[in-house]
């Protein structure tokens, strides 16, 4: 894959929050703990986060179901003073896509993913190559609330 996603790449100054999971659904909850846990230490507000966890999240699970790799799935995420990153990365199969994902016609309940990761983050890029994996690149820009409270007239 190309290291355009790399948040970890020694030319890159975001450090950040690093996981590795098995391939197993399982294991989905460690990922959304240490997020959530890295997130609020960062002070991202509870709105940006819970659209945010939950993109992942899919991303997450399509990584998963979908990658048929039996090697580790790698979740970056970094903060910075205008956005949250991560990226999803995978070693499995790989697929063909046409740069943007339109949801299945009709009442059917699969094939949703890419739709629901676009629709809850501000930033989405995703890289797949057939054979070799999959990289998915989901961020929100932060609506910090102001640290000075309204004062009472």
């Amino acid at each position: 894959m190309s290291d355009l996603f790399d948040l970890g790449r020694e030319d890159s100054d975001l450090v950040g929050l690093h996981v590795r999971i098995p391939p197993n659904p399982a294991s989905s909850r460690h990922v959304r703990e240490r997020l959530l846990a890295y997130a609020q230490h960062r002070g991202v507000a509870a709105a940006v986060l819970a659209d945010f966890m939950f993109a992942v999240g899919e991303a997450v699970a399509n990584a998963i179901e979908h990658s048929h790799s039996m090697t580790s799935i790698e979740v970056r995420c970094s903060v910075d003073d205008e956005k949250i990153v991560a990226v999803v990365t995978d070693t499995g199969r790989g697929f063909e896509y046409g740069g943007r994902a339109a949801p299945p016609l009709g009442l059917i309940e699969r094939g949703r993913g890419l739709s629901i990761m676009q629709g809850f983050t501000d930033i989405f890029s995703l890289q797949s190559t057939l054979g070799e994996g999959t990289a998915v690149l989901l961020g929100r820009y932060l609506r910090r609330q102001s640290k000075e409270s309204p004062k009472a007239s």
